[in-house]
Formats: C-alpha cells, structure tokens, sequence
C-alpha cells in the first residue's frame, strides 16, 4: 500500500514541472504576439504566424481551464487561441453566446440555401 503514493508522487512531480515549463513557453509565445499587438514591436507576419503556431503546439495537452486561470487574464491571445482550439475540436462555440450563434448560423445558411434555389 505504501509503494503507490511514491510511485504516483514522482509522477506527478514530473507532470507539475512539465507543465510549468511549457506554461512559461506560452506565455512568452503570448507576450511576443501582444507585443506585435499592441505596437510594442514591430509586426512580422511570418513571426507573427510562427509564434501562434508554436504556443497552438505547446498548447496541446494542457488543460484549458488550467490554462486559462494561470495565463488568461495576464495574456487575452491565449484565451483567443483556446477558444479557437475548442472552435475547431468541437466545431461550435461555447460559453452563452453559443447557442445563440449557431441559431444565427443556421439561419443565415437556411436563408442563402433558399437564395441560390430562386436564383435563376
């Protein structure tokens, strides 16, 4: 019985300290694209690209609730790029504007649907 907590304590250790780091890999990812932002720095699309793709990478498999809490109020883009994380995961949006935009969503495509079948 002893023998399992000093199995599961090194691990998760090992799971808090990879965590940590990639935590500050985005979150310096996220400063480099507020930065270009805000004027900061001088906007580079090609780095600009490059550093949102790498903080999407580092992203995956990080919580993003846990995500969110740590980073999300010093860095809005990660907020932004988890939405879009779970936008293209689940194909919807969440939170309580959701359900509204997919009504509207559909809608709009049940109204162009009936546009292109008038059209000549």
């Amino acid at each position: 019985m002893l023998a399992a907590p000093s199995l599961i304590a090194p691990t998760m250790h090992a799971l808090s300290v990879r965590l940590s780091g990639k935590r500050l890999y985005i979150a310096d990812l996220a400063a480099r694209l507020e930065a270009m932002e805000d004027g900061g720095a001088p906007m580079n699309a090609l780095a600009y690209r490059l550093y949102a793709r790498r903080m999407a990478t580092a992203m995956e498999g990080y919580p993003p609730g846990l995500l969110a809490a740590q980073l999300g109020r010093a860095y809005p883009s990660v907020l932004d790029a988890i939405e879009n994380r779970l936008f293209e995961s689940d194909g919807a949006l969440g939170g309580p504007g959701g359900t509204r935009a997919g009504v509207v969503m559909a809608a709009l495509l049940r109204h162009l649907h009936r546009q292109r079948r008038a059209a000549p």
